[in-house]
């Protein structure tokens, strides 16, 4: 089965969607890496602004997840970039790195052979719009600007970073409104995906009710 998880950047889907992986057994594709390891090699060899270049990044990339200690790390080769992927810098650059249509045709293939390998959720921001439209199960999670942006402050203080919160609810905004209007795959709702809000969930509640969803859908397929 491939469970297809969509939604905006904070909204909980990559915690949520590891943890319910490991619960259920199951693999977990986190798209968003794919395109931060990108991103994070454009931005050290200073080309994250040239589309053919980070094509070419995204062609020859060579990513492996490795389950470890109950978490996933994220491989580059032998290099264990877990943590590069996820610096505010990073992070800055994946907005503008992501979008590239260039990119994007790269990496579709990656995807899809590392989905269909195994039971997997796959969780990013075109899932199951472009990357598996026939996906077993559509999910749509979603969280106000103000509870992404206080869940993401979290992450950075939790590596040493600290930001103000206006300028992190700004840079989730902007992202947003990258997303939904991109031209190429942008941000959206599938008209068969089911609508999660996170805001005032807490993370066991997440997850219990993403498990809600899987069962009930695997019980109608039995």
């Amino acid at each position: 089965m491939i469970i297809a998880v969509d939604g905006p950047s904070g909204a909980g889907k990559s915690s949520v969607c590891r943890e319910v992986a490991k619960r259920l057994g199951w693999s977990l594709l986190d798209t968003g890496a794919i395109y931060r390891c990108v991103a994070l090699i454009a931005l050290e060899n200073h080309v994250d602004t040239d589309p053919k270049a980070c094509a070419e990044i995204a062609k020859s990339l060579d990513i492996r997840f490795v389950a470890s200690k109950g978490s996933q790390k994220v491989f580059i080769g032998a290099r264990d970039v877990s943590q590069a992927i996820r610096t505010f810098e990073t992070t800055q650059c994946v907005n503008h790195v992501s979008p590239m249509a260039e990119v994007r045709a790269e990496l579709l293939g990656i995807q899809r052979r590392l989905g269909h390998a195994t039971d997997s959720i796959v969780e990013g921001r075109d899932i199951g719009s472009v990357v598996f439209p026939d996906a077993e199960l559509k999910v749509y999670y979603t969280a106000s600007a103000q509870a992404r942006a206080l869940r993401r402050m979290k992450e950075f203080e939790a590596k040493g970073e600290h930001f103000d919160l206006k300028e992190v609810v700004k840079q989730i905004e902007e992202r947003d409104e990258t997303e939904f209007n991109r031209a190429n795959s942008p941000l959206v709702k599938c008209a068969d995906a089911v609508e999660l809000d996170t805001s005032d969930l807490n993370f066991e509640e997440s997850c219990q009710a993403l498990i809600r969803l899987i069962q009930t859908r695997q019980k109608e397929l039995a």
